[in-house]
């Protein structure tokens, strides 16, 4: 029987695409129907509506802890911050997370992370207690190399945060024939698969392997 304390009971869904029909969409509906199916409050955020603008570089979170800049991330954080579990899900641009997530990633790590940092403090405070992470990379290329940058901007995010990841979906080839679903029946089971992964919580994902922690 899983610890009742560790069941997830709201799970915010971070999506960094802008196209509200694109595979990366498709996936994380699939995820969110199998989260509510077992009992969770869950909450889809295209990153995209929101008025968001990038990080400045200023530095004055270091030292206030606070963003200077009033938009919709201060609610967004909010929102995060309420959460158990967090689910960060970005197609691939040009290598890396789309444009949108990279505005939550940058500002987030140096608004939730630096401060605590420079004073010693375990990264994240209550923004990152007691959460479970689970990120979704997809890519229109065939070949999970393309992945790689997504996923290590928002795993670093992650494991700065000391936000556990406990699932990982990777899916490459999205342009390619018919896309992610047309005749792909193992696209389906790999999400429902790597969603009770998450909901489970039992094992860890890394971001380093052990060689790479001791080089």
């Amino acid at each position: 029987m899983k610890d009742f304390f560790r069941m997830m009971k709201k799970v915010i869904i971070l999506v960094g695409s802008p196209r509200v029909n694109g595979s990366t969409v498709k996936i994380v509906e699939q995820v969110n129907e199998i989260l509510t199916r077992k009992g969770m409050a869950t909450e889809i955020v295209l990153l995209d509506w929101l008025e968001l603008v990038p990080c400045r570089g200023c530095g004055s979170c270091e030292d206030s802890g606070e963003c200077v800049q009033k938009d919709e991330m201060q609610e967004l954080w909010q929102k995060v911050e309420s959460s158990d579990g967090l689910v960060l899900a970005s197609p691939t641009y040009y290598s890396g997370v789309t444009a949108q997530m990279k505005m939550f990633i940058d500002r987030t790590g140096k608004a939730k992370v630096i401060w605590d940092y420079k004073r010693n403090l375990p990264a994240g405070g209550r923004f990152s207690k007691g959460k479970r992470a689970m990120v979704i990379s997809v890519c229109g290329q065939s070949g999970e190399k393309w992945l790689t940058g997504p996923l290590t901007e928002m795993r670093s995010l992650l494991h700065d945060l000391e936000i556990p990841v406990h699932s990982i979906i990777k899916m490459h080839g999205s342009d390619v024939g018919g896309g992610l679903f047309e005749g792909r029946p193992e696209t389906r089971i790999e999400i429902v698969d790597a969603t009770e992964r998450f909901i489970d919580g039992t094992e860890e994902i890394a971001l380093y392997s052990k060689d790479e922690k001791d080089a």
